[in-house]
């Protein structure tokens, strides 16, 4: 007799989501009944351009949006139900790495003090943390004595190096990366991706991973959602959607990669981390 194992409960699902902004006659539909889930040590690339609603998506998600109708649960809870310490409580669980790595660190706080709030926020003191600051700072390949520098000490590569490491000091259930590379410069880009990369491998993560770049999303999801205003036009298995798009709008996604479907990313990655 086989014994039927019930699948697991995706860390976050989102089910009929709709967000409209304004009302009456300036109402502007944003999202319109998108659903989505991802399953824990998996990573969901979100895909679409400018206008999308990438950014409103995952703005709901961790409660800054409230949609007008639809679920989102995270670990089963509804997240539209919750009340506002509730909320804050599970931001803890659910961080964001910024776009801009230039205005996502405070620039009077040095790096230790922003670690350290991450990790204890009642007592942020970089002394009594210093052997997890030194941690997450070599888990993200810089040496841990920057840890009494400032933002202004750092390219724009390293302070998102930075943004990921006080995202993964907190150690939350799910990390929503925000076009986290759009701001950077081809061979930086490589290195932020290689280092998604492998830290998904070493620290089994859970992500929502936003771009407008799909050939970016293809190399570091499991899964893909296509976006195109508002609407879920396509998603499933990364290789699958990627090789046989099945959207005219997926299409025209790949066909505007460098190259085309089967476009490279090793042109990126001119540096390993």
């Amino acid at each position: 007799m086989s014994v039927v194992v019930p699948a697991a409960r995706p860390v976050l699902e989102l089910t009929d989501v709709r967000v409209t902004f304004g009302s009456g006659r300036s109402a502007t539909p944003v999202l319109r009944g998108v659903d989505a889930s991802i399953h824990a040590g998996k990573t969901l690339g979100i895909v679409g351009e400018s206008g999308s609603g990438k950014s409103t998506m995952a703005k709901a998600i961790v409660g800054l949006v409230k949609p007008n109708a639809g679920t989102i649960a995270f670990q089963g809870r509804d997240v539209t139900a919750m009340s506002g310490a509730e909320r804050r409580r599970m931001r803890r669980d659910v961080q964001m790495v910024p776009q801009d790595p230039y205005s996502s660190l405070n620039p009077r706080r040095t790096i230790g003090q922003t670690l350290a709030e991450a990790i204890d926020p009642l007592r942020a003191n970089p002394k009594e943390h210093a052997q997890k600051i030194s941690y997450w700072l070599s888990t993200i390949r810089l040496d841990p004595d920057v840890a009494e520098r400032y933002p202004h000490e750092f390219s724009g590569g390293q302070r998102q190096r930075i943004a990921i490491a006080r995202a993964l000091a907190v150690q939350p259930k799910l990390i929503i990366a925000d076009e986290i590379t759009s701001a950077l410069d081809l061979s930086v880009q490589a290195e932020i991706l290689n280092l998604i990369g492998r830290l998904r491998k070493e620290l089994d993560l859970t992500m929502a991973f936003i771009s407008h770049d799909l050939d970016v999303v293809h190399h570091v999801s499991d899964e893909i959602l296509v976006l195109f205003h508002g609407e879920v036009v396509e998603r499933g298995d990364v290789d699958a959607v990627y090789g046989n798009p099945r959207h005219p709008y997926t299409r025209r996604l790949i066909d505007s990669v460098p190259g085309g479907p089967g476009f490279d990313i090793g042109e990126r990655r001119l540096a390993e981390v």
